[in-house]
């Protein structure tokens, strides 16, 4: 990989987070080229998900460009277990991501930091390099493999485990700060167990409506909670025991009606669907294509769906909604919520989560808790992936 290409990068990820001169050190010491593998795949342009095989001796270029850009790198490719189409399943994070990560961990060297995700092991190397004593979990046993190989010259060295990340590793407990590469839709108990009071969490943690926001907890004294607010967005793979798990959509006569409002003005905004998603857990939508039937559509991980005729949403029979959950009606609701709060950015929302695994997102405060339906998490990874 060309050496100027990767300074010249990581000076731009430096100026964009404000990274101090010591992690600027660390990350062009630490190339993530040393830990991409010869095969990585680039999305093909088009519908459908398709993508394209780069291979580092047969593309050397194209290979080296992809590594030295912004953008994350797919390094695994996985069958959907729910239309067998090829699904990212493992990836090299953006070096902007990875660097505002770790500087949100605001680690000394010597701090025991846990990893979970370890993905390339770039971002244990990064940190393994800036001093820290790492532990990494992998969940998959032939990346967990090769991790362990890349990671084998770090000093101090770092501590590889093949195991359930949402678990953590109580053995090497308590942790300064933990790390996690992969997105969640709650903060598991046993996270917020393992870090020290006073410790940190960076987690990206969103919804299936909105993807993620960049999450910073901070372990309250008393060592039985976490708390912090959102500091931007992020896009990262799920956890894979937290993918969504579709039931059978509903097959009962929908209900109809007119759209209370436009879809297109309550979808306007990256602010309305995060502050949305964070009060329908469990739903997502689907853009409305330019052409075809100019159907909004929505379902839920229950089996309920909706639809709302864009061009035509005031008419009697606009909307169509069945199963449990009044879908449409639900996003109209967090909506109004919203907006009635002044349509808050992503950065005034937060989190506090305990040891028993209970997750409550707040406005502003605690005191201001935001309306959120109870969301069961099934682990069985059985529904489509999300792309």
């Amino acid at each position: 990989m060309a050496t100027n290409a990767w300074e010249q990068l990581v000076g731009e990820v430096a100026a964009a987070v404000s990274l101090p001169s010591a992690w600027r050190a660390v990350f062009e010491a630490v190339p993530r080229a040393r830990f991409v593998p010869e095969d990585v795949f680039v999305p093909e342009p088009g519908g459908g998900r398709r993508y394209r095989r780069v291979n580092r001796s047969t593309a050397p270029q194209e290979w080296d460009e992809l590594v030295c850009a912004k953008g994350q790198v797919i390094t695994q490719l996985s069958s959907s277990t729910f239309d067998g189409a090829p699904v990212p399943s493992s990836s090299s994070s953006a070096p902007e991501a990875v660097a505002s990560m770790l500087a949100l961990l605001d680690c000394s060297p010597g701090a025991r930091v846990l990893d979970l995700g370890s993905g390339t092991g770039w971002t244990a190397a990064l940190l393994a390099a800036y001093g820290a004593l790492v532990v990494t979990i992998e969940a998959d046993p032939d990346l967990a493999q090769k991790v362990r190989a890349n990671l084998g010259g770090c000093r101090p060295p770092v501590t590889m485990l093949c195991a359930d990340a949402t678990r953590g590793h109580a053995q090497g407990a308590p942790y300064d700060a933990l790390h996690c590469a992969f997105s969640v839709r709650h903060i598991p108990g046993t996270w917020v167990g393992q870090v020290r009071p006073g410790g940190r969490i960076v987690v990206p943690f969103g919804s299936l409506f909105s993807n993620t926001g960049l999450l910073r907890l901070t372990v309250r004294a008393n060592g039985e909670e976490a708390e912090g607010h959102f500091v931007g967005g992020v896009a990262f793979m799920w956890e894979r025991g937290q993918r969504p798990a579709w039931s059978e959509a509903a097959a009962d006569a929908p209900e109809l009606s007119a759209a209370a409002g436009d879809p297109r003005a309550v979808l306007a905004t990256g602010a309305a669907r995060w502050a949305i998603g964070l009060q329908v857990p469990g739903v997502t939508w689907d853009p409305v294509p330019a052409g075809g039937d100019r159907l909004l559509r929505l379902w839920c991980t229950d089996g309920s769906w909706a639809t709302v005729a864009v061009d035509a949403w005031s008419t009697a029979d606009a909307v169509a909604q069945c199963g449990p959950r009044r879908l449409w009606d639900e996003v109209c609701a967090a909506w109004t919520w919203w907006d009635g709060h002044g349509r808050p950015a992503r950065t005034r929302f937060g989190v506090s989560a305990d040891r028993s695994g209970t997750c409550r997102i707040w406005l502003d405060s605690p005191l201001t808790p935001v309306p959120r339906r109870e969301l069961v998490t099934r682990r069985p990874p059985d529904g489509p992936e999300p792309e």
